[in-house]
């Protein structure tokens, strides 16, 4: 009998990216890949300037996963690659701030079927740009991730 994936417990990790407040409409930076069951996962953050009704600029936050592909200096040890496509997760991106935590998604959610590689998924509008002072923890923006597959 298979064990369903929402016994096994969600994965975290983090992120910093410095110099957000010096991205230009368009500009992505990506956090490091992590590797959890099977797929390979990231955050990014990107600028925009026309998606605020109020034309104010925004700086929008998303979730990344691609299936693992097994290079040579992985096969050292045996390891799960997970082979589909698209997945369905729950998952929560966090951003402290000098006022609150923002959460961004939901494990109450029955999940998301995330897009293909390398589409992200997540929200364009999540922060704005006047904001980012009171976000910014010596100069950089943290964001940590919680992610479980269903």
């Amino acid at each position: 009998m298979k064990t369903p994936l929402s016994h096994f417990p969600p994965f975290r990790f983090g992120a910093e990216f410095e110099d957000v407040h010096r991205l230009h409409d368009g500009q992505v930076k990506h956090s490091p890949e992590v590797f959890y069951a099977g797929s390979l996962w990231k955050v990014s953050v990107q600028a925009f300037n026309d998606e605020d009704p109020q034309g104010r600029r925004t700086l929008g936050l998303f979730l990344h996963r691609r299936k693992a592909e097994i290079t040579d200096s992985l096969r050292k040890v045996h390891m799960y690659v997970d082979t589909r496509e698209k997945v369905t997760a729950r998952y929560q991106l966090i951003c402290p701030s000098k006022r609150e935590v923002m959460l961004f998604g939901s494990f109450k959610q029955r999940g998301t079927l995330l897009p293909k590689a390398p589409k992200g998924w997540g929200w364009r509008t999540a922060l704005l740009f006047d904001e980012l002072p009171d976000l910014l923890q010596n100069g950089a923006l943290r964001v940590a991730a919680v992610v479980q597959l269903v």
